[in-house]
């Protein structure tokens, strides 16, 4: 099943608040402002969060459901002179003053057993693409970028495989 099964199993039954992503705030200039630092992104859901980590040579995915937002095990931000905040993205990737948002689909890309990519459909017309690829983290994307990386790094020649869930409710259908 691979790390997606875990993303599959907790957003069966739970809804999504928000998605928290960590940076510090640099007070170096004129204004103070927000760096962000995604190698580590969550997901609020109502009971706990679920946990994506840019891992390996940050060529793939690592998924955990945990009870609280933590990075002592990524050395950036464990390591950081300066001061470590949480933001919030939901509003602004999802934009639509909801609470909550329940995922009714979910596309995981993988190679072998390791989550390279993960895209998921919320009720409402709304899409999350998780690639911990980027050089600075997780990219988190929407539906085009998703578009965007199938058509340059998946198909057969590349090893990668798709696998789509269904949670219930209508999919995007693209």
């Amino acid at each position: 099943m691979g790390g997606w099964g875990t993303v599959d199993e907790a957003l069966r039954d739970h809804q999504v608040y928000d998605v928290l992503v960590p940076g510090w705030i640099d007070r170096d200039g004129d204004v103070p402002e927000f760096r962000p630092q995604p190698l580590v992104v969550w997901l609020r859901l109502d009971s706990g969060l679920l946990r994506f980590r840019s891992a390996g040579q940050y060529d793939h995915l690592a998924v955990a459901r945990v009870p609280q937002v933590g990075w002592d095990d990524v050395d950036l931000l464990a390591e950081a002179e300066d001061e470590v905040v949480v933001a919030s993205y939901g509003e602004q990737l999802f934009g639509d003053g909801r609470d909550t948002l329940r995922c009714v689909q979910l596309r995981a890309y993988q190679v072998a057993d390791h989550l390279k990519c993960l895209a998921l459909d919320f009720e409402g017309h709304h899409t999350l693409f998780f690639d911990p690829t980027w050089t600075f983290g997780i990219r988190i994307g929407n539906v085009a970028d998703e578009r965007r990386w199938r058509e340059l790094y998946a198909g057969e020649e590349a090893g990668v495989e798709s696998v789509d869930v269904s949670l219930g409710g209508s999919s995007r259908g693209d």
